[in-house]
């Protein structure tokens, strides 16, 4: 594994979100000082989250099922989409969706996609920086299990109605 970029380096360094990533659980966590709340047993929200003096986020969602585990920072600051290269040693592809309308409201979306990134887990993790007009700006990190493709394929075939 070569030198991690500077946000995966300070998502390695703390303890909270490492511990998350690398037992899958939420249950070896100190969120004492933190002001957060489960959505679900799986799902994990919490508040004015900081990497660094300079990295600050109004919130971190993270959520653990199966196949992988997503962790979502969502800001008001749009640096992370438009300093790439700074923080994640690569620029991505572009992707703009085309407008749409909610209820008379407008909303845009530009993603780039960061591709994988060797964080010396079990397999590589995967980076989309985002901008929309709903929700604001967001880094989504994706990180998968062994035979998450699988995994997946097994639970296709569960019918989430029957008991």
């Amino acid at each position: 594994m070569k030198d991690l970029p500077y946000f995966l380096m300070l998502v390695k360094k703390n303890a909270i979100l490492w511990t998350i990533i690398t037992t899958n659980s939420f249950a070896n966590v100190d969120l004492k000082n933190t002001v957060h709340g489960f959505w679900t047993n799986q799902c994990l929200e919490i508040r004015n989250f900081s990497l660094s003096q300079d990295e600050k986020f109004s919130r971190v969602e993270i959520t653990i099922t199966e196949p992988y585990t997503t962790i979502d920072f969502f800001t008001t600051n749009d640096k992370y989409l438009k300093n790439t290269t700074f923080y994640f040693d690569r620029g991505g592809i572009s992707d703009t969706q085309s407008p749409y309308a909610i209820d008379n409201i407008k909303v845009t979306n530009i993603q780039k996609k960061l591709g994988k990134f060797d964080m010396g887990l079990e397999l590589p993790v995967d980076i989309n920086v985002i901008n929309s007009s709903v929700y604001g700006n967001a880094i989504a990190m994706t990180i998968y299990k062994k035979n998450w493709l699988e995994i997946l394929d097994k639970m296709k075939d569960i019918d989430p109605f029957e008991h």
